[in-house]
């Protein structure tokens, strides 16, 4: 598909062969991700394709005294963006370590990230939970809340470690995403984020431990629902999740 790389090509032009280039890899995208067989077989041709112009540079040159010029990349932030956006449909395990270089790119990462969110492979996984580490809250808030939406140890152990985030935000971004979780034991860390001095941090928490128990209940672990539902109602959490708690322990009966 060599139309790939001249309609990348074109998203750095003006507006108007932009829209028309973006549009027509849309459309190839859609196709591509089709349920049936051949698009599942194309899905992986084209997202290579797009994976490869992420991260494309130029071929080593020399100055005009002769020394060595570095490679530099081929497209625009812009262009890299659209095509992290359109990786977020096609892209799979072959396309996440272009992803994870991406993420090294200021100017690209958060879009970087959007696209790891919407790769459902393991790799995709764990490019998420190394990102968590990366610098400034408000990404590691973004990965923090992709992790949520996953499964898995490996998941449960990085959102358990950056519930102690240094970061106010980035720490309850955390103890919400763990609600999302039907293990019993991360009550402990979303019980301890209750306890906070900011009046809104505890609401967050209290709140984030109601779903953590309602999680559990639609799980089966009624018990554990009971468990945490009777601690809540029996805190010095606001009376909206007092009243939550006292409906789902009526749930649980």
């Amino acid at each position: 598909m060599p139309e790939i790389k001249e309609l990348v090509k074109q998203l750095g032009k003006d507006q108007e062969t932009a829209y028309k280039a973006n549009y027509a890899l849309l459309q190839m995208v859609t196709r591509a991700s089709a349920p049936d067989v051949v698009s599942q077989a194309r899905r992986g041709e084209v997202a290579g394709q797009l994976a490869a112009e992420l991260n494309a540079k130029t071929k080593p040159k020399k100055n005009k005294k002769g020394k060595e010029v570095p490679p530099e990349l081929v497209h625009s932030a812009v262009v890299r963006s659209a095509i992290c956006r359109l990786l977020a449909y096609v892209g799979g395990a072959g396309e996440v370590p272009a992803l994870v270089e991406a993420l090294g790119d200021l100017e690209v990462r958060e879009m970087a990230r959007l696209a790891l969110d919407g790769n459902r492979s393991e790799e995709a996984t764990a490019a998420l939970v190394q990102a968590v580490e990366a610098i400034g809250p408000e990404f590691r808030v973004g990965a923090i809340n992709a992790l949520g939406r996953r499964k898995g140890p490996n998941v449960v152990a990085a959102l358990r470690k950056a519930a102690e985030d240094d970061d106010p935000e980035a720490a309850l971004a955390a103890v919400e995403a763990l609600a999302n979780f039907a293990d019993p034991s991360v009550d402990a860390v979303i019980a301890k984020a209750a306890g906070a001095k900011c009046a809104k941090a505890r609401a967050r928490a209290n709140k984030a431990r109601v779903r953590l128990a309602e999680t559990l209940r639609k799980a089966g672990n009624k018990a554990a629902a009971r468990a945490i539902y009777k601690a809540i109602a029996a805190s010095d959490a606001d009376q909206v999740q007092k009243r939550a708690a006292e409906t789902g322990l009526k749930a649980t009966v």
